[in-house]
């Protein structure tokens, strides 16, 4: 039993710390030759294929900014879904905005993971129902092995991985540039805002802001 409690805290603890965090930095790079670039105006430009999730990135990203005093424009309030892989409409949107910068937020790959559970303890009974096995079972054995202790488990997930630029409008060269991942891409609203916390943590961090 007291097996039992520590499984169910361990996997009680497990569901909490995957719920509180959705997105996690794999890694960041700052462009070493670029210094006393901090940018006080941004552009932001989701590459996301969904309308409705290309304006939950950028306005996330864009709420996060004005909390740090660093005014910022969602690029889909200014140019559509249609017009959006134009490079000339979308180089005239960042002169008319003024912006210094331009953060791009793009997902560049969905992959597959699968992760195995496997049961409390080894059981001492066979895997199989087989007659060969009975001879030897008994109930106790069974109910210790079988039932209490409960089958593998076998989970399927998607993991997202997306890269987040920030350029220089002057130079037209990259800033900074991180990539993120999420076990959750189908949750945007929380991915957006986790991933708008950290973009917005690390360009402080790095003076960019």
């Amino acid at each position: 039993m007291c097996n039992l409690i520590r499984i169910a805290v361990v996997l009680c603890l497990t569901s909490l710390l995957c719920s509180c965090a959705s997105v996690s930095v794999v890694d960041t790079w700052r462009n070493p030759t670029l210094t006393g670039s901090r940018v006080h105006k941004v552009l932001v430009v989701s590459f996301a294929r969904k309308e409705g999730s290309r304006a939950v990135y950028e306005n996330t990203l864009v709420s996060e900014l004005h909390k740090h005093g660093v005014e910022a424009v969602a690029s889909y309030s200014i140019l559509s879904q249609a017009t959006l892989p134009d490079w000339h409409a979308l180089d005239r949107a960042v002169r008319s905005t003024g912006s210094q910068g331009i953060i791009t937020i793009q997902t560049i790959k969905v992959e597959k993971q699968t992760t195995v559970q496997p049961s409390a303890i080894a059981s001492p009974y066979p895997g199989y129902w087989y007659p060969p096995a009975f001879p030897d079972w008994n109930f106790p054995g069974y109910y210790q092995s079988m039932a209490l202790y409960g089958p593998t488990y076998v989970t399927t997930y998607d993991i997202a991985t997306m890269q987040v630029n920030l350029f220089d409008v002057s130079s037209d060269k990259l800033l900074w540039a991180g990539t993120m991942q999420t076990y959750e891409p189908e949750a945007v609203t929380k991915v957006g805002k986790d991933l708008a916390h950290k973009v917005v943590t690390s360009l402080k961090k790095e003076g960019l802001i």
